[in-house]
């Protein structure tokens, strides 16, 4: 059934396998043989695309990673943050198995280097974010009394809040109906209203 595959099937068909693992029995049932199984080869045959776990792990968090990179885009910063959150929350809908990634404390306690990936990711988010924030105070649109650094870890973790509720009701409801409410509050605290 599996027949041969070209390199970039087989590796694409392994990480989609390993993302599905992780997704169902968390980062500890992730075994190399384990996704031989599902993919239906032996382990040996995994090897001739990976180096070992930590390199299918490795390129598994590069391709969530990437596929969840942002790209800014509005009128002004708070279209932008705007964009930002609804964009997040309907890529996390259609793709939830990628919350077992970005939100996978054990992963990122067994595996630095995707700790290290995944915090330089927070991180570039963060100071876009405190950019964006900087923009709306200089043009009027926001409160000089924003703390942009403070506001980022609001709105990253209220992304981050809402996704683990979602995740805990077993993704059962549309996690882009979140986005309105956060958004509305969001707001009024870069306006400085109370």
């Amino acid at each position: 059934m599996n027949g041969r595959m070209g390199s970039d099937a087989r590796k694409a068909q392994v990480l989609g396998t390993a993302l599905k693992i992780v997704h169902q029995s968390g980062i500890s049932a992730l075994t190399l043989r384990q996704i031989a199984n599902d993919v239906g080869v032996s382990e040996a045959a995994l090897f001739r695309h990976f180096k070992s776990k930590e390199d299918i792990v490795n390129a598994l968090a590069i391709k969530v990673f990437e596929e969840n990179q942002f790209v800014p885009r509005g009128d002004g910063p708070w279209e932008t943050l705007q964009n930002m959150m609804t964009w997040q929350l309907a890529l996390f809908q259609d793709n939830p198995m990628h919350t077992s990634v970005l939100f996978q404390e054990d992963l990122f306690r067994d595996f630095p280097v995707v700790k290290e990936r995944f915090d330089l990711r927070r991180r570039s988010r963060s100071s876009l974010i405190n950019q964006l924030v900087k923009g709306g105070q200089s043009d009027g649109t926001f409160s000089p009394e924003v703390d942009g650094e403070a506001f980022a870890i609001l709105f990253m973790g209220s992304i981050r809040m809402a996704v683990l509720e979602w995740r805990q009701a077993n993704f059962s409801y549309d996690l882009r109906s979140n986005g309105p409410p956060l958004l509305y509050l969001l707001r009024k605290g870069l306006e400085g209203r109370q």
